[in-house]
């Protein structure tokens, strides 16, 4: 009994869509998610709309699109971004990034098509679904579209804190995960950590403090202070990644200054703010053991580890649903962070990642996905609140 979304939606139309969404440049920074909201907007009917435009200032925004259900006091919620990563090898690409080249394959290939425009466009075909056919869902559908996923969450952010989302009692999101049903994801905290010491003649580093070797020899204890041999059943296990180091202006000078940035993809048993103050005090015993030797650590980004019980009911009808299709029922985690991290510890429901195309294919050279992908999500979503 797979969905058709062609039964009410041609295909030409949702690749249209789709193709509008990838030509809109929203590469993080500087975002410009207010081209996007216009052009999803424009999608939807003009008259009887019910929607919020969320100003984040500097032609970014967020946008909610709300359907009101049967009952209207309990929300399920569709969570996408429309930022990208940026593109810094465009001209290394096979087509164009924002062009939307459609190929003989039905892929369509462009910046933010599976990450996560691919997504978006799945959310904006089943709120269409209800709008046009004038179906009143059994419960209220709120399409949350927002800004700067990629970096802070501000928009996430702001729909929580304005209380877009006081009613909502689970969640969707539309991230890639090859049409599976992906109940956890593993959280991310980068830190930025400036080092500061005595710059001296090369022949000379006993008169001197190296910048750049303290600031590796930071990582290597803070590495070591961090229990990585759990490994989670679906995310494995965490990592810790030196992705920037920076210092130094000549071979024969010892460095007074490096930057270094580590980036740590947690699985839920850790806490993120024990490893924050376990950095702080491997700091004030280097400092305190060296004397001129500083440091000055920022928190780039926290977000934390989430899940859903297997066993919880939403998982239990998502599953349902796939039998139904006959699709995969199997769950999966993510290893990358969603808007969920900005969202489910303060909101406190179960949500789901489930969207059209390949994790793989985020953040990489020539992104695609392929176009079937979203007819299949979009015809699950409806499926899944026509049963709610």
């Amino acid at each position: 009994m797979e969905y058709k979304i062609s039964e009410f939606l041609s295909d030409k139309r949702y690749k249209d869509i789709l193709a509008k969404l990838v030509q809109t440049n929203t590469t993080n920074l500087p975002g410009n998610e207010m081209e996007a909201i216009q052009a999803i907007l424009a999608f939807f009917p003009k008259q009887g709309l019910d929607y919020h435009i969320i100003d984040h200032g500097k032609n970014r925004g967020s946008l909610v699109i709300t359907i009101p259900g049967k009952i209207r006091n309990r929300a399920l919620a569709f969570v996408g971004h429309m930022d990208t990563v940026p593109v810094p090898d465009a001209g290394e690409w096979e087509h164009s990034p924002h062009d939307a080249v459609i190929d003989e394959d039905d892929m369509l290939h462009g910046r933010g098509a599976a990450d996560m425009k691919g997504g978006v466009t799945a959310m904006i075909v089943t709120a269409l679904y209800f709008l046009e056919k004038e179906i009143v869902p059994p419960k209220t559908l709120k399409f949350c579209f927002t800004a700067d996923e990629e970096s802070g969450g501000m928009g996430a952010i702001s729909m929580r804190e304005h209380g877009y989302l006081d009613d909502v009692e689970e969640m969707i999101v539309p991230e890639p995960t090859k049409e599976m049903i992906g109940i956890c994801e593993k959280g991310a905290l980068w830190l930025s950590i400036r080092v500061t010491g005595k710059s001296v003649h090369g022949s000379r580093p006993d008169l001197g403090i190296n910048a750049v070797e303290q600031g590796i020899l930071f990582t290597e204890k803070l590495k070591q202070s961090i229990d990585m041999s759990y490994e989670d059943p679906l995310l494995g296990k965490t990592t810790f990644s030196i992705n920037q180091l920076k210092g130094g202006i000549k071979t024969n000078i010892i460095p007074n200054d490096a930057l270094v940035t580590v980036d740590i993809r947690t699985t839920p048993n850790i806490d993120h703010e024990e490893v924050i103050h376990t950095a702080e005090n491997i700091v004030e015993n280097m400092e305190k053991n060296k004397p001129g030797l500083r440091f000055n650590i920022q928190v780039e980004n926290n977000r934390p580890a989430v899940a859903t019980e297997e066993n919880h009911q939403l998982v239990k009808d998502m599953q349902h649903i796939f039998r139904e299709l006959d699709y995969d029922q199997s769950v999966k985690g993510l290893q990358f962070y969603t808007d969920a991290s900005q969202l489910i510890p303060q909101l406190n429901i179960p949500f789901l990642i489930l969207g059209p195309g390949k994790e793989e294919m985020a953040h990489q050279r020539n992104e695609s996905i392929h176009l079937p992908s979203i007819e299949k999500v979009a015809g699950i979503f409806i499926t899944f609140v026509e049963g709610r």
